[in-house]
């Protein structure tokens, strides 16, 4: 009984995340969503892409349903300039809230294709997906708010929809660190945690260069004591991305997770160029800002 009470004192209580939430919170969310999209783009110069010869195109997503005649059209720098500004446009339109399911619905395709443009040039990664999927479920439910309210009888209360899409994210967020862990240990197993795996890794990704180059990683072979940092960190982070979705009903854990991770990401931008600062803001739906301030939440007055 006493070991059964000091592990509920540990885990903590087990309440679902942002289950308070108000329609305060929902439009911060949908702010953040949109402004990290938008830092995102004008970090990236995507008409520099059309300088490059089309034979390096390896066409991604449904990119591949498109004729060569439009391949060819949004390839070229005037296409790439065209769509970047029609996307920017956008996303800029969704900070408004003004008819929010069907701009964030156009964003949300935009910034698909946008994710597709670049990969088509480059290897798959995932630094963009979780970032999409937040944008696919503020449109889907910001849908399903305008369905609800032209069904309610005319004098009815609103739904509290605003924590679903919230959860939603979250949920997402945890997902995509889940299956990023179980995948390396299933493709690499034990040896990925027992060999050189975290220098080579480092090397390439640090040879490859990226947005963030901090020209450090190709020295890591040089120094034993980051490289046995960077290989008793890997089984940790790895046990913390399989455990992620915990975040979703876990308050202590979130506490834990928040700052390893975030030692993670600085690590890999330091050791190998690779910053998911997006993921790193998303952090900020993973607390409970309903539960710490009332006037976020869904019941303001009863708080």
């Amino acid at each position: 009984m006493r070991t059964a009470r000091t592990l509920r004192n540990i885990i903590g209580p087990l309440v679902l995340i942002h289950e308070q939430a108000g329609p305060r919170l929902l439009r911060l969310a949908r702010l953040g969503v949109a402004l990290l999209w938008i830092v995102k783009l004008l970090l990236d110069p995507l008409w520099r892409l059309g300088e490059l010869p089309h034979d390096l195109l390896q066409l991604t997503g449904f990119l591949t349903l498109l004729p060569r005649s439009a391949i060819d059209q949004l390839f070229s720098a005037g296409g790439l300039t065209a769509f970047y500004l029609v996307t920017l446009a956008s996303l800029l339109f969704c900070l408004t809230n003004r008819a929010y399911p069907l701009a964030a619905t156009v964003a949300s395709f935009l910034v698909t294709a946008y994710s597709c443009i670049i990969r088509s040039f480059g290897p798959p990664v995932h630094t963009d997906i979780t970032l999409i999927l937040a944008f696919y479920a503020l449109a889907a439910y910001g849908w399903a708010d305008v369905l609800a309210a032209r069904s309610r009888p005319r004098h009815a209360p609103a739904a509290a929809w605003s924590s679903y899409p919230l959860v939603t994210i979250v949920c997402f967020l945890g997902l995509s660190y889940m299956l990023v862990g179980f995948n390396r240990m299933a493709t690499g197993g034990v040896g990925v945690f027992t060999g050189d795996t975290m220098e080579t890794w480092a090397v390439d990704a640090s040879l490859r260069g990226y947005y963030f180059n901090t020209n450090i990683g190709w020295h890591v072979p040089e120094w034993p004591l980051v490289v046995l940092l960077l290989r008793l960190g890997l089984p940790v982070v790895t046990l913390f991305e399989m455990t992620a979705p915990l975040c979703l009903v876990c308050s202590h854990y979130r506490w834990v997770f928040i700052p390893v991770m975030l030692s993670f990401h600085l690590m890999s931008l330091v050791f190998m160029n690779i910053f998911f600062f997006d993921d790193m803001l998303l952090y900020l739906l993973l607390i409970d800002w309903s539960r710490r301030y009332p006037a976020l939440s869904a019941h303001p007055a009863a708080v």
